[in-house]
């Protein structure tokens, strides 16, 4: 690739990264809707015995939201990260690690929210009693601090990604000016 072109694209590339956003959703996606008159989750038919969920933020959110477990977002730091292998391996070898062990540990942890949401949803209906009260249930409220506490992971590798991200616009703007050197100097980039 010319220097010029280059450097144009490590420009634009880390102008896509410093746009990505590190959003604390909580994983919404996976909650479960509850009916508006009686708190009861709303039961689906499709799959069997599921329960209705929020759903999925819009395509153009997710495509922004590095902590999103369905984004493609975190390709572009992993983008960041080859052009940082190209001009010096040394710098990717620790960012690459952590970058796939959050994007690893937010999948995981995407299937086990909607699992607690489940488990969840089936306590509550069971514990909503025939005269339309839901009853003191001690685990309800276990299934409740089970979400609350994988939110609260999740809030974690949030800001884990966050700082990856701050990370790599840094090297990015290293390696922008190293190539505008090189540009100018008429030497080549790597």
């Amino acid at each position: 690739m010319k220097p010029q072109k280059q450097l144009d694209y490590l420009r634009a590339l880390r102008e896509e990264i410093a746009a990505l956003r590190v959003v604390k959703c909580q994983m919404s996606h996976e909650r479960v809707v509850r009916a508006s008159d009686t708190g009861l989750p709303i039961v689906c038919s499709f799959p069997r015995n599921s329960y209705q969920r929020v759903g999925l933020c819009s395509d153009e959110v997710r495509a922004l939201a590095l902590g999103c477990s369905h984004t493609m977002a975190r390709i572009k730091l992993e983008m960041g990260l080859n052009q940082m292998e190209t001009w010096d391996s040394s710098l990717n070898v620790s960012l690459s690690s952590e970058l796939n062990l959050l994007d690893n540990e937010i999948h995981l942890l995407d299937h086990r929210k909607g699992e607690a949401e489940k488990v969840f949803a089936r306590l509550l209906a069971e514990a909503f009693s025939t005269d339309g009260h839901v009853r003191e249930c001690a685990r309800v409220r276990r299934a409740e601090e089970k979400i609350r506490e994988l939110e609260g992971l999740h809030a974690q590798y949030v800001e884990r990604i966050g700082v990856l991200r701050d990370k790599v616009v840094a090297e990015l703007d290293k390696l922008i000016e190293q190539a505008a050197v090189n540009d100018t100097s008429g030497g080549l980039a790597p």
